[in-house]
């Protein structure tokens, strides 16, 4: 039996106790103390009580948010089994939820979970998405598509972060501050202040700082985050709020670690935990051990240490005018990102981004009623620039990407709500959306290749040979850069040619001797070449789509209600550098919902059920495909067949007295995919799925497809289960004692779409608990807290390297700390 769980009894039983001789003292309790906690939401754009949306959402209160321990967007899965978030690289975070999401670094590709910050949509799920956690009022997740009311359309979901807002005439703040191992330091705080008798501002900041988790420094953290809000309300029926927010990020960055080496799709592994990182000396003497391809010489120690350094600022306006036709919304925002950085994923020696975004949007609504019926109207634009200069060296493999993309998308949308009765209501939903894009970028790529030069060759071109060979004879070839700053680069420029095996590269493909060998062995008689091609997109392409929803809400009784809906999403396609292929189409997803939501026992007891099944089409994954143009192995934005997606969470929430709360939330997923046909370059064979005919050649060699029909989808584990206590133990003197301790089991789930075995996360248990010593009234608290209690680091994604080896980033260790905390 799991060794947190055991804890967790303990605890739970003292605790009980406590409660026990307590309870008879508990004779001032009212309904509302002892009843569950309502949270309000805004998920259909106006507020609701969550159990009267009949939708698919999770919402985590402020307070939730604490005795979970949710401090930053990657701890969301402990509030919500659905969802997993990671930090892919670089920062670009990459959300998945019921196996739909994204695993790239490339930050043109949109997301399929759609990321907001205080009404307003980001474009990218980037570091401002991770770092907005402060100062919350809450946090939304609506599971399923969003294709009629949130921003731009989003197939898998949407994660929405409300803050706090300024309250009229009140004067207050607080502060939070906590210290806890790896040096974690961790500050935050508000005030609230009143302006005039109808207007109020409140500040808030945070700073975050951590040594990384890896022994190279990686997984660190190190950032810092101001937002400011001023809030005018002139009559009951007008207001105003002015927004603005700063984020700074720097640091080393997330880090992976060295699985081992591939051979005969069989993972060799390599002697290292998880901690290692890929810049020590130890990881540095195991990567110079490892043959790389397409040039097949030895690799390299890092070249420089990993980095990241980003700003994130954003304004935006939230106006609400009150008519006598409903309330008019409007959301004008401005947001920007600026930064480079540095990163090793998935092995590469070294990625460099720089990367500049602009983000424009406007969203306008109209909620109201009349007679029967309630409705929202509305229309949104958006309007991104994205600016990029990256390099992705992989030592024998060189493709640096130079780019500026935009899209420009509007949409018109609206919702009917006919209260048929007072329990029966029909709910439909309309939007048609105009996506524009447009890219002109080129990628270069220059790759190494021994044995030989074409056979039409300048003799004098080929003069030296391959740059010599080791003690066992294998080439020891140069590495990218420094080819760049070190030969002659005039090229030789040929129409039509053969690299040895007789298989013909690209017209326009620049062939460059290497000049550089052995000066131990002098020994030239391996010959290589180094060839450069070069992938120009310049290109605009226009997409549009009408989703739908139509759903029916019955409340059988007061606190419960019945709920079934159908809907459609999509998600655009567009346009790349990286792979040869410059398209890829737009993906789409019907979702059929049946739930129920209920309280009993005066509101002690809370049971959701929710029921669903997806039907996903031409879905958009990622992954290491090839390049027709390169020859190379790619990453690469492609279309795959269909998939299916079902299952069910069930939610129960009892308060069986006013100080104790028990919670559970299961999910049951199944997913699988229909037609998932998968390309890679030989010898880069390793897929783990039935092989078919090589169709294509390449530069380097031929292309195989794999058939992965059948398998299931990325990130959706068979089961998930959160279970939860809170338990509160009344002192004396307006003391009290709050524990309170989480734990999450999931199941086995693959991370990756070779489907490798070292890919597949085996089943775990995650354990959290708190104790907090505070005052009656809320003013003051001390927390003393623990995270992942069985301190095992867990795979969250694997990838097998086109240099030759396999890396894996893995979840946080064991961390645990003290938590002070104060308002006034």
């Amino acid at each position: 039996m799991n060794k947190a769980i055991l804890a967790a009894g303990a605890a739970w039983a003292v605790l009980g106790f406590a409660q026990a001789q307590a309870q008879e003292a508990d004779t001032g309790s009212t309904a509302s103390r002892n009843g569950i906690e309502e949270i309000i939401v805004t998920a259909q754009r106006k507020e609701q009580n969550l159990q009267d949306v009949g939708v698919a959402i999770d919402a985590i209160s402020a307070a939730g948010l604490a005795s979970q321990g949710v401090a930053n967007a990657t701890d969301l899965s402990r509030a919500v089994p659905a969802i997993s978030i990671n930090n892919a690289g670089g920062q670009v975070t990459s959300i998945f939820l019921r196996g739909v999401g994204n695993i790239t670094n490339n930050a043109y590709f949109d997301a399929a979970i759609s990321p907001n910050y205080d009404g307003v949509v980001l474009g990218r799920p980037s570091g401002a998405f991770g770092s907005a956690f402060y100062d919350l009022a809450r946090v939304e997740v609506l599971k399923g598509p969003q294709g009629i009311l949130y921003g731009r359309n989003a197939t898998g979901g949407a994660v929405n972060i409300i803050p706090n807002h300024p309250q009229i005439g009140r004067l207050g703040g607080g502060v939070t501050a906590s210290y806890g191992n790896y040096d974690a330091i961790s500050a935050e705080g508000f005030l609230n202040a009143p302006v005039s008798e109808n207007s109020a501002i409140r500040l808030s900041a945070v700073l975050q700082k951590r040594d990384g988790y890896n022994r190279d420094g990686s997984n660190d953290q190190d950032r810092w985050g101001l937002r400011a809000q001023y809030l005018i309300e002139p009559s009951s029926d007008f207001s105003v709020r002015v927004a603005g927010d700063y984020t700074k990020i720097q640091g080393v960055g997330a880090g992976d670690s060295y699985l081992g080496n591939i051979r005969n799709n069989v993972l060799i592994p390599a002697d290292f935990d998880e901690s290692e990182g890929l810049n020590t000396p130890a990881a540095n003497a195991y990567r110079r051990t490892l043959l790389g391809a397409p040039g097949f010489g030895f690799l390299a120690d890092m070249n420089e240490q990993q980095s990241i350094n980003y700003d994130y600022w954003g304004v935006h306006a939230e106006a609400k005018l009150k008519t006598g036709i409903g309330e008019f919304t409007l959301i004008p925002a401005y947001r920007k990102t600026k930064g480079s950085s540095a990163f090793y994923g998935p092995g590469f020696n070294t990625a460099q981004f720089n990367e500049e975004y602009d983000q424009f949007s406007t969203e306008l609504r109209l909620a109201g009623g009349a007679g029967m019926f309630d409705y929202v109207l509305g229309a949104f634009y958006f309007d991104e620039k994205i600016t990029g200069n990256n390099n992705f060296n992989q030592e024998f493999v060189l493709p640096i990407q130079d780019y500026r993309t935009g899209t420009k998308s509007w949409a018109a949308f609206g919702q009917l709500t006919a209260n048929l009765t007072e329990r029966f209501r029909l709910i439909g939903g309309l939007r048609y959306t105009d996506d524009s894009k447009s890219m002109d970028g080129t990628q270069t790529t220059f790759v190494a290749l021994c044995g030989g030069s074409p056979p039409d060759a300048p003799p004098r071109s080929f003069a030296i040979g391959c740059a010599g060979t080791r003690a066992n004879g294998t080439p020891n070839m140069p590495h990218f850069p420094n080819f760049l700053n070190g030969p002659d680069t005039h090229g030789w420029l040929v129409s039509q040619g053969y690299i040895p095996g007789n298989i013909p590269y690209a017209a326009g493909t620049q062939v460059y001797p290497v000049i550089s060998y052995n000066p131990v062995t002098g020994n030239p008689a391996d010959r290589s070449i180094i060839l450069k091609t070069e992938q120009r997109v310049d290109q605009k392409r226009n997409f549009s789509r009408l989703t739908w929803r139509a759903a029916a809400e019955f409340e059988a009784a007061p606190e419960n209600l019945l709920y079934a809906s159908v809907e459609t999403g999509y998600r655009a396609g567009g346009l790349q550098i990286g792979g040869g292929r410059a398209t890829y189409e737009p993906e789409f997803i019907t979702a059929y919902t049946i739930g129920s939501k209920n309280r009993f026992l005066d509101n002690r007891l809370q049971l959701n059920f929710e029921g669903f099944y997806w039907k996903y089409k031409d879905q958009q994954i990622t992954y290491f495909s090839y390049s027709e143009i390169s020859g190379t192995v790619a990453n690469t934005n492609e279309n795959v067949g269909r998939s299916t997606i079902k299952g069910f969470d069930i939610d129960l929430v009892a308060k069986p007295f006013a100080s104790t709360i028990l919670s559970a939330k299961v999910q049951y997923l199944d997913t699988r995919y229909q037609g998932l046909k998968l390309q890679t370059l030989a010898p880069r064979d390793n897929f783990a799925c039935p092989r078919s005919t090589t169709s294509i050649m390449t530069p380097t060699g031929p292309v195989i497809e794999f058939e992965c029909s059948g398998r299931p989808l990325l990130q959706s584990p068979k089961w998930t289960v959160n279970l939860g206590a809170e338990q509160i133990v009344p002192l004396t003197d307006g003391l009290e004692l709050l524990g309170a301790v989480n734990t999450s089991w999931r199941d086995k789930f693959w991370t990756n779409f070779n489907y490798l075995d070292f890919m597949l996360t085996p089943a775990y248990w995650s354990s959290n608990a708190s104790l907090t010593l505070r005052d009656s009234d809320g003013k003051w608290s001390a927390t003393a807290f623990v995270t992942n209690i069985e301190g095992d680091r867990r795979l969250f994604q694997a990838s097998a390297s086109p240099i030759g080896f396999a890396t894996g980033s893995f979840t946080p260790p064991r961390t645990y700390g003290l938590r002070l905390s104060a308002e006034f």
